[in-house]
């Protein structure tokens, strides 16, 4: 595939995907946790994201290829092909879910400023957008940067007016509490999607280099963005406040500035129109990765000559995402995407941790600092983390994931008997 993303658009494919819609949806449920700790609850959340980010980054260096997950567990454990198989399916399965969930909420969003079937315009908008990627990465990507920066100016408006409340900054003088550990639990699905930009490293300019400072550099910003985001939102209302309200930033601005707090609702299009974008771009490439490594049919490898994209396996993600707009309960879907996500954390952190301690003196472009006895130290921390997150999730996600999680392996199981 052509190379044609540099370390600009690496850096806006990542800060459009972190930021999205999440801290729109989790910073109410956080601050009812953390309290005026909410801005700890923050920068606890992204140490725990950087931490599965950098290693994403050492394997992203070493097998700068298009199925992220997926070619990492085939290179890593060539004789356990069921690891790659069952992480190219989860990452297919929590991409596909976001782009399906946020192109409704995008829907729901536009109803404030033009009333139409809301079914319809998620169908339209994900038909848009995976014309848009099937057109090119380089197009997407300028695409990308134009939505980036719209998120990025209705977060700044927030924190300016912020900033100009008298108790702006008084939290981080506050008494602190347990609940910022859970609090850190809820937030830290806000800066989920940086994973998804490793998918675009074989169209990536020097990966080995770009993607790693591009992950670093996506997760640096988008944590001094939610940490002033979080402290503006204590100065204007108070914990309890931010629990109850349903659109918690706009309804914290809309007592200081009306006009502002509609704009921000603007926004939100933007937010949630880049967040399907990358969602479909990312599963496209992780089908890719798959047809060409015989998981998928090897018509889905087949990239358009004159575009460089992988047209079949756009569309197939297309049809796929259509399949659960007809789902009730978003926030389940939605949560479950995480888990199946943090599922395959963890079995990242493990393959950075097996292969140090397998083949230590392997050349690696990027590499996790830290190590004691040939063991990487934050790989396994990060392990522990996501681990730990995993159990913060409503009942119902737990069902639903270990179902896919055993629909998945039985796929398998038949696949490879039917080959055998």
């Amino acid at each position: 595939m052509q190379k044609t993303l540099g370390l600009l658009m690496l850096i806006f494919y990542a800060t459009g995907m972190i930021l999205g819609a999440g801290v729109y949806s989790v910073i109410g449920k956080a601050a009812g946790v953390a309290h005026e700790g909410l801005w700890l609850s923050f920068l606890l959340a992204a140490v725990a994201a950087l931490l599965t980010a950098l290693s994403y980054a050492e394997l992203a260096a070493l097998f700068p290829k298009a199925g992220a997950e997926y070619v990492y567990m085939k290179e890593i454990f060539p004789q356990r092909k069921i690891l790659s198989f069952l992480c190219g399916c989860l990452m297919i399965f929590a991409a596909i879910c976001t782009a399906s969930t946020v192109a409704l909420s995008f829907a729901a969003y536009l109803q404030d400023f033009f009333q139409a079937s809301q079914a319809l315009v998620a169908v339209a908008v994900l038909a848009l957008f995976t014309l848009v990627n099937i057109w090119g990465v380089r197009e997407s990507g300028w695409m990308n940067i134009f939505f980036t920066l719209v998120e990025l100016s209705g977060l700044v408006i927030f924190v300016y007016f912020g900033i100009k409340q008298p108790g702006f900054g008084e939290a981080l003088s506050a008494p602190l509490s347990w609940g910022v550990a859970t609090g850190a639990s809820l937030i830290f699905f806000a800066y989920l999607g940086f994973e998804s930009m490793v998918n675009l490293a074989e169209e990536a300019k020097e990966p080995e280099k770009n993607i790693p400072r591009a992950i670093l550099v996506s997760l640096a910003l988008t944590t001094v963005l939610y940490v002033a985001v979080s402290l503006a939102a204590l100065a204007m209302m108070s914990p309890d406040g931010l629990q109850k309200s349903d659109a918690v930033l706009s309804g914290a601005l809309m007592r200081h500035s009306p006009e502002a707090a509609r704009a921000l609702g603007a926004i939100a299009l933007f937010a949630t129109a880049n967040t399907v974008m990358i969602a479909l771009l990312a599963a496209s490439r992780i089908g890719l990765g798959m047809a060409r490594g015989g998981d998928l049919p090897k018509v889905f490898s087949t990239i358009l000559p004159k575009r460089q994209s992988p047209w079949l396996a756009s569309l197939l993600v297309f049809v796929l995402t259509l399949l659960f707009l007809p789902l009730e309960k978003i926030e389940i879907i939605a949560s479950v995407s995480s888990f199946v996500t943090i599922v395959v954390f963890i079995i990242v952190n493990a393959a950075v941790i097996y292969l140090r301690r397998k083949d230590p003196k392997r050349k690696r472009p990027f590499q996790v600092p830290g190590s004691v006895g040939g063991w990487p130290v934050l790989p396994v921390l990060a392990a522990g983390i996501a681990l730990f997150f995993l159990f913060h999730f409503e009942e119902q996600v737990y069902y639903v994931g270990v179902g896919i999680v055993t629909f998945v392996l039985v796929v398998y199981q038949a696949l490879h008997r039917r080959r055998a």
